[in-house]
């Protein structure tokens, strides 16, 4: 199954009997069979389906998704939800417990330190920093492990976010057309550089995918246990998306700059006080510690530059690099949706806690624990397995695939 995205202006979505069709006036640019379609996401202004199409996605469950030119989630079109109204009635009334939020929540923020640790430790292995910087991120793990109460467990992770991406700078190389992408720290409303707007956009995607996943699941997205619960905020996505970011948004990132896949020439700088502002929304707005900076100078992608960062998400997500305990291969969207189960029986008594998606560095690779060779992975010829010992996924290849860029 794949994702269409439909980002040149002037163009439109067809049905064509049991094809899709992407059409600039007569001319055809693409045509897709719909039974191989799962999502279409229309990026932009300018891009359109028509009323037979929006009919034919809606019947088959496929999710329409509108973002604007520099990543902001719009609106979805979704046909019938799902019917666990037991499972979201037990998630609204877990909402007022805060002891099962707070479990909840440390789960959350668990995940996300221990994945972005990993990021850093594999990017920055051989640094004279790293150490350091590594043993700082345990450290905020821990006093995140022993907050008393929500306001505690966002003040210290809003914290570990700040420190992390002074981290995540030290990792960028410049760029090949210029000295510098001139990023700071993490802000938005609007990106005010290149790599914010990577970021933006990056984040974007992902939520997009995970609130999907909640959908599929049961789950409501907008009823979260980590992140505050305000109008048209999908706490529950952001919270189930905390684990994924340095997997996969942050990972790409660092992709697309230090391959490098992108430069400078693939942005542009827009004045929001000479043009209608159409911000680019960055999901770390909704979660804790973080402050968006004001301006109205903005940075977004240009179009080619979004299509490479497009193309490295859907690489990243689709790729069946996981084997499970049962010998399926799965994608990291297949992941997506174990996690939101994960959160479904946690939230139904049926598991004890909430187990964030962890990965590991270095990997079980020979010589590996037995319990990792009985996996059915092949470490020897890469791809990811699930080893029960750590109760995390050990990569057999570079996750990250980047050398360290600052040493």
């Amino acid at each position: 199954m794949a994702t269409l995205y439909v980002t040149q202006h002037g163009t439109q979505v067809h049905k064509d009997s049991d094809r899709l069709l992407v059409k600039r006036g007569d001319e055809v640019l693409d045509a897709v069979p719909l039974i191989k379609v799962e999502q279409v996401v229309l990026v932009g202004r300018g891009v359109s389906l028509t009323t037979s199409a929006l009919h034919a996605l809606t019947r088959r469950g496929v999710d329409i998704v509108y973002l604007s030119g520099g990543g902001r989630f719009l609106s979805r079109v979704i046909g019938q939800e799902h019917k666990h109204s037991h499972l979201r009635q037990q998630q609204a009334v877990l909402i007022e417990n805060p002891d099962f939020s707070l479990a909840a929540a440390r789960g959350i923020v668990r995940g996300k330190v221990t994945n972005q640790r990993v990021l850093v430790q594999r990017h920055a292995e051989g640094a004279p920093w790293s150490k350091s910087a590594l043993s700082g991120m345990d450290e905020m793990r821990r006093r995140a492990e022993q907050a008393h109460n929500l306001d505690e467990l966002r003040g210290f992770e809003g914290q570990g976010a700040k420190e992390y991406f002074g981290l995540f700078r030290r990792l960028l190389r410049p760029p090949v057309d210029g000295k510098s992408w001139g990023f700071e720290r993490r802000a938005y409303y609007p990106p005010p550089d290149p790599i914010n707007a990577l970021l933006s956009f990056s984040y974007s995607m992902l939520l997009r995918d995970v609130t999907t996943a909640c959908e599929l699941i049961g789950l409501d997205p907008y009823l979260g246990f980590f992140h505050v619960i305000d109008y048209g905020r999908p706490s529950m996505a952001l919270d189930l998306m905390e684990e994924f970011r340095p997997v996969i948004a942050d990972s790409i990132v660092l992709e697309a700059v230090n391959r490098p896949f992108v430069a400078l020439q693939d942005f542009e700088a827009v004045d929001l006080s000479e043009a209608e502002e159409e911000r680019p929304a960055d999901p770390n707005n909704l979660g804790a510690g973080q402050e968006p900076r004001a301006s109205t100078q903005a940075v977004y992608l240009a179009k080619e530059g979004r299509e490479k960062l497009i193309q490295l998400y859907e690489a990243r997500v689709t790729d069946n690099t996981f084997a499970t305990p049962e010998g399926d291969r799965v994608s990291y969207r297949g992941i997506f949706q174990l996690q939101a189960q994960k959160m479904a029986r946690f939230i139904l008594g049926q598991s004890q806690q909430y187990e964030a998606f962890t990965v590991r560095y270095p990997p079980c690779i020979p010589p590996f624990s037995l319990n990792c060779a009985k996996m059915g992975g092949n470490p020897q010829g890469g791809g990811e397995v699930l080893c029960p010992l750590h109760n995390s996924w050990s990569s057999a290849t570079i996750l990250f695939p980047m050398p360290a860029a600052a040493r």
